[in-house]
């Protein structure tokens, strides 16, 4: 059976839809701006089978964001192409491991190939094509590649039409839905279809967008476990919005810490009891050329004391970074490291006071699926710390402005993780750099990693009997 009998079994109102409108053979294009988990590709795969069965010496294309993501989602999982093929004794095929090929004993094929080496599918002609994930392709490839093609004559006079179908759930308002918009008359009638086929496409075209909170296909259950996590700040809102609910949402909403979170945290009730045991650090971005060295003594995720300065020497910075510490009472640093800032680092490293030194290269990658790299993870971190009201209120009005507009993110193209918006932007946005911002990121994160102290003292409530660096080697070595 071709779809074979497990596709069949599983195929949902949706899937169906569209195989009904396909086989009436009038529509040539197919947008699916359907949720996460909706079987997208597992239609698009079955689909290109059947259609290489049906027609001798035919050949299909699916197409992935990158050669790895090709071989990764469909070549390699043994639920998507190899349990779509039906069985050799219905029709015979053979693959072609090294060119992710599979050829039928009636002359057609089907390709599994990446865009991200566009000239390798440059001139390949096909009778149907799939997009995977289309937002994340570069847009020249269909224009200027693959839509040529779509325009050719039918071979050998086949009586034949080429089809391409974009399989995709939306990332922000961009050209892939913009092209949506355009095939489902958003313009004419007003209207985005919520679940389903649009109640008007161009001539050739079937749009179809699909809610996972309509479509029945992820459980109830499942959606409120999901839902939990957004509450729990593990999952942003925004997230759950356009993976799920195929929303557009905007840079605005692409946030990680909001306004409204940072108000919630003046409003949580409190335990004003004393504290037995702290937490201390002091976080620092030198920020050199120009730049507000901002240093900030850190106690229990309260920002107790400040120095925001222009500093142009490593060894200017380090004397303040010592100063802050021993007013504070700690030996525990976190510096970020990009340009000279691992010079601070390093001689905080090998003072005699023996300082616990944290290096953050905000740049380094993350064996996390979900984000680019640590400033995005800390980030992340942080805006789940703000969001269960884990953290003291923030006071300071500029820390709170530069938070919540250096924490705007985007989804990167081919790798769909998360990643922040480039500083320079940041920068044009404030009028300034982030550094306040950042180097409170950078201390809620350093807190991570220190240890608990049982010493009551508030260094910083006492000025005039600081600790100094025998007292804090002898007796933090290991603290706080």
């Amino acid at each position: 059976m071709i779809p074979n009998e497990q596709f069949t079994t599983r195929l949902s109102k949706y899937s169906l839809d569209v195989l009904i409108d396909f086989d009436k053979g009038i529509n040539r294009f197919y947008m699916l701006e359907w949720h996460r988990r909706c079987r997208k590709t597992t239609l698009a795969i079955n689909l290109a089978i059947r259609e290489a069965y049906r027609n001798p010496k035919s050949k299909f294309l699916y197409i992935a964001p990158t050669q790895v993501w090709a071989r990764n989602v469909v070549w390699d999982d043994p639920t998507m192409l190899w349990g779509a093929l039906p069985s050799k004794g219905e029709i015979k095929w053979d693959k072609n491991e090294q060119r992710m090929l599979i050829t039928f004993a009636n002359g057609s094929m089907l390709k599994v190939c990446g865009s991200d080496e566009p000239d390798a599918i440059r001139g390949i002609d096909f009778d149907g094509v799939i997009l995977d994930e289309f937002f994340l392709h570069n847009f020249n490839v269909w224009t200027e590649i693959l839509r040529p093609i779509m325009s050719g004559d039918t071979k050998e006079g086949r009586d034949r039409r080429r089809w391409a179908m974009f399989l995709y759930t939306p990332k922000g308002s961009n050209q892939t839905t913009q092209m949506f918009d355009r095939a489902a008359c958003v313009l004419e009638t007003g209207e985005l279809p919520e679940n389903g086929v649009s109640k008007k496409c161009m001539p050739e075209w079937y749009a179809s967008r699909i809610s996972a909170e309509c479509s029945g296909i992820i459980s109830k259950e499942e959606l409120a476990k999901v839902l939990q996590d957004v509450e729990d700040g593990i999952i942003p809102r925004s997230q759950y919005d356009s993976e799920y609910l195929c929303r557009r949402v905007t840079q605005e909403d692409m946030t990680m810490i909001t306004s409204s979170d940072l108000e919630r945290l003046s409003t949580v009730k409190r335990d004003n009891s004393p504290v037995s045991k702290f937490n201390r650090i002091v976080a620092v971005d030198p920020a050199f050329g120009g730049d507000v060295c901002s240093i900030k003594g850190i106690e229990n995720g309260d920002v107790k004391i400040e120095k925001n300065i222009k500093l142009t020497l490593t060894s200017e910075v380090v004397s303040e970074c010592k100063s802050v510490a021993r007013e504070l009472g700690t030996n525990n640093f976190i510096v970020d490291c990009i340009g000279n800032g691992k010079g601070v680092a390093d001689m905080l490293k090998v003072d005699a006071a023996n300082y616990n030194v944290q290096y953050f290269i905000s740049s380094a990658k993350t064996d996390d699926d979900q984000y680019h790299n640590m400033k995005a993870l800390a980030v992340n971190y942080v805006s789940q710390q703000i969001k269960k009201c884990k953290l003291p209120p923030i006071t300071n009005a500029e820390i709170k402005r530069q938070l919540i507009v250096l924490s705007r993110y985007k989804v990167q193209p081919q790798s769909g993780k998360i990643i922040l918006i480039p500083n320079d932007d940041v920068r044009k946005i404030l009028g300034c750099s982030p550094d306040q911002g950042l180097s409170y990121v950078y201390g809620i994160w350093g807190l991570r990693k220190t240890e608990k102290t049982n010493i009551i003292s508030n260094v910083y409530a006492n000025k005039g009997n600081p600790y100094d660096n025998k007292i804090l080697s002898r007796g933090l070595r290991r603290a706080i």
